[in-house]
């Protein structure tokens, strides 16, 4: 293939007339391909020139670009992962950071973490609730036990639990937020409080991950110890909760302890209400 001169189209190398605008191409001024795109560069009118190998150079550049970006989401993927577990370890190690090393947490930790330790816990209620049904329904056919028929869906068991979880470590330090705010008249933006809330409990994170473990090896074996470790845990969203309350500054007229005990009772009555409708009602 060489290209015209005149109209900048292909056409057959052998053409001695160009069939697309009738000049005489069977001079020396008719080039060929190969030679056409270093000439392009001299060129003064190419505007009418279709380079069909763009298709083919756009879409290698496109394959390239998104190769270089999975690459890179992968990287950035790794970095925030390590950027996270650095600031759970800062956290177990010093749990009540400079404001200058909290201003340089990510806002959206806190997030990640209640939802992770909803996972945590919802995987280990299940996996210990499966384990005790199929036990007794073993130790009822061979002891005097009574027959009952448990009937734990896992699947079923896990999402419910779920939710039940991601409401109990959400409503905490969402309850002390309002309580800071409403009550106490002390600002905080809310995403870095959930963070710094769930940093608080980076070493019962800890404990939740050492329990959840424990429950896949020996889920009957080790159930008590398992369990205690669970609710120390969750005691110590508790404890953080009591503990957020009192270190901030009260110049208000109204008692500590009782903002307290007023959370307190309306995250037990929440979590009822939604205990009751996750696994009474439906």
């Amino acid at each position: 293939m060489k290209i015209c001169t005149y109209c900048h189209n292909r056409i057959p190398k052998e053409a001695l007339i160009c069939p697309m605008c009738g000049s005489d191409v069977s001079g020396s001024d008719a080039i060929h391909q190969d030679d056409f795109y270093q000439s392009t560069l001299f060129e003064d009118n190419t505007e009418n020139f279709v380079d069909l190998t763009a298709d083919e150079d756009e879409e290698a550049a496109e394959a390239a670009s998104r190769a270089d970006k999975q690459a890179f989401s992968f990287n950035e993927a790794k970095n925030k992962f390590i950027r996270y577990v650095r600031f759970l370890w800062k956290k177990m190690k010093d749990p009540a950071e400079t404001r200058k090393s909290r201003r340089e947490s990510h806002n959206l930790y806190g997030y990640f973490t209640f939802i992770l330790s909803a996972l945590l816990s919802a995987g280990l209620v299940t996996r210990i609730a499966v384990a005790l049904a199929y036990q007794y329904d073993l130790l009822s056919q061979i002891s005097l036990l009574p027959t009952v028929t448990f009937q734990v869906e896992p699947v079923v068991w896990f999402m419910k639990s779920f939710l039940l979880f991601l409401a109990f470590y959400y409503l905490y330090p969402f309850l002390a937020y309002l309580i800071k705010t409403f009550f106490l008249h002390r600002r905080h933006a809310i995403h870095n409080w959930m963070t710094q809330y769930a940093g608080m409990n980076a070493f019962g994170l800890l404990l939740l991950g050492a329990a959840f473990v424990t429950s896949l090896i020996a889920p009957i074996l080790m159930a008590v110890p398992v369990l205690l470790l669970f609710l120390v845990h969750l005691s110590s969203y508790l404890v953080t909760f009591i503990a957020s309350l009192y270190q901030t500054i009260n110049e208000t007229k109204r008692d500590t302890l009782y903002l307290c005990l007023g959370g307190i009772s309306a995250h037990l009555l929440l979590m009822t209400t939604i205990a009751y409708v996750l696994f009474l009602k439906m």
